[in-house]
């Protein structure tokens, strides 16, 4: 469990620690063009890793992909750490995208699968531990390093966790989890790679290349038609990269539209927060941080209770009260003003970090209980792309949203916008997440209650043992 942990707070640590640093990167490399590529070509690569993931944990064991992904991430962060300019910067950050994107899914996939189902909504708890911290320490860590030492060091930081991870995890991991010999989809993961790579990249760069502008029409139709060719292709071929029939389980297809909503809401917060405080009241990005870190200690704080109860009640109740505390706390966020005190809002965004810790988990637990236990690694990988993509597309829609709300930070500061009106449209983007949150809370009711829960705890402990007795369950 520790192991597992570890390689989850490098992965998403990294997709955050460098954001600040970015400025004196460029600096420091003498190129300031491209610069922002730093960070997308990790996101990309994370993603394109995710749709093959579930596949490689099937076929070779979850311990060695783990290991092997670990592994990855840490030459890449090696090499990251001694490039010699942007170019080849960017390339290792793809290397270690690769590496860290299967140790998310791979990792979630060897907690569940090690504890017995009525544990695993506690267990799962502590692993989301990890999955917060990482968001709450990456820009603070981040600052200190790139102001204190210096940039390359937030890359060497990865190579002696990773190579105690690597020896930890060759020790004490076991290999459980089913496993299953399937040709490779080859031609679907050509299919998903290209869809997402386009989409993501019209989604990153569409407020600032303009949506209309021919390059972003093309990726987002080029990928829309990629999307679509690769789900034809995966109900067609005889052993898919991704079995799209699981979604035909309610309560899994249920959890994902709940998180693809409810990203809006988070991205708000974590994205647009930070704006706000820096163009209103001038703060540094290190003190954002730390104005930012009780939200993601709040949401560490709730997960393993948020767990537990589900595995003794069910998702829908804990989830029901989770969301619900994080809606409050966004109708507080959409009413803020330029003089609200920063111990108020540091008030705020801990609270609503409990309400979303103490929703997330019951349903992550929910989607993969309800499942057969052999779409437990693609479940997995899915869940963690679904949060990429819609992510992504949040950012892009409020980006775009605020951008013409405001004309622009500096344009309508030069024109006399008072900070009262730019507060305001701020205020909108929490407006917006207060209404997908309601739509969350509304759709919490058909989660699995408590004997629901029950009947699928015996289902998987009744797959296991026949699996056990097949030798289809790891080692």
């Amino acid at each position: 469990m520790g192991v597992v942990v570890i390689g989850t707070f490098m992965s998403i640590l990294d997709s955050t620690i460098v954001n600040v640093a970015l400025p004196q990167i460029g600096l420091d490399l003498r190129q300031s063009a491209n610069i922002e590529w730093i960070v997308t070509a990790y996101l990309l690569a994370l993603a394109v890793s995710q749709p093959a993931t579930g596949w490689l944990a099937d076929k070779f064991g979850r311990k060695r992909i783990f290991i092997g992904s670990m592994a990855l991430f840490s030459l890449g962060s090696l090499a990251a750490a001694l490039a010699p300019n942007v170019e080849f910067l960017i390339g290792f950050r793809v290397l270690q995208g690769l590496g860290g994107g299967a140790m998310m899914p791979v990792g979630l996939a060897m907690v569940y699968e090690l504890f017995p189902p009525e544990r695993r909504g506690q267990a799962m708890g502590i692993w989301g531990i990890a999955a917060m911290a990482g968001p709450a320490v990456g820009p603070v860590l981040g600052g200190l390093i790139v102001t204190k030492i210096s940039w390359r060091w937030l890359f060497l930081i990865n190579v002696p966790v990773g190579i105690i991870g690597v020896i930890l995890a060759t020790l004490l991991l076991r290999d459980l989890g089913f496993r299953e010999d399937r040709r490779f989809d080859l031609r679907g993961f050509g299919l998903a790679a290209a869809a997402l790579i386009c989409l993501l990249l019209a989604f990153s760069e569409g407020t600032q290349w303009g949506w209309q502008s021919p390059r972003i029409v093309g990726l987002l139709a080029g990928g829309g038609a990629l999307m679509a060719v690769f789900v034809w292709h995966e109900l067609r071929v005889h052993h898919p990269l991704i079995e799209l029939r699981m979604f035909r389980n309610f309560v899994f297809s249920l959890t994902m539209v709940i998180a693809m909503v409810l990203v809006v809401a988070q991205y708000g917060r974590l994205i647009f927060m930070p704006l706000e405080l820096e163009t209103l009241r001038g703060m540094t990005a290190l003190k954002v941080g730390i104005i930012l870190t009780p939200g993601a200690l709040g949401a560490a704080s709730t997960m393993p209770i948020g767990g537990r109860l589900s595995d003794h009640m069910g998702a829908r109740l804990p989830a029901m009260v989770g969301l619900s505390i994080l809606g409050a706390m966004m109708f507080l966020l959409a009413n803020l003003t330029v003089d609200t005190p920063i111990w108020q809002l540091m008030l705020i965004l801990a609270v609503s970090g409990a309400g979303t810790g103490l929703a997330m988990m019951p349903m992550m637990v929910a989607a993969l209980n309800a499942l057969e236990s052999r779409f437990v690694a693609q479940a997995s990988s899915v869940r963690s792309l679904n949060r990429y993509v819609a992510g992504s597309f949040a950012v892009a829609i409020l980006s775009t949203i605020v951008t013409a709300e405001l004309g622009s930070i500096s344009a309508a500061t030069a024109h006399g916008q008072s900070p009262a009106s730019i507060q305001s449209s701020y205020n909108l983007v929490f407006w917006i997440g207060l209404g997908c949150v309601i739509a969350t809370v509304a759709l919490t009711a058909f989660l699995p209650d408590a004997k629901k829960t029950r009947h699928y705890q015996a289902l998987r402990q009744k797959e296991q043992r026949e699996m056990d007795a097949a030798g289809m369950f790891g080692d």
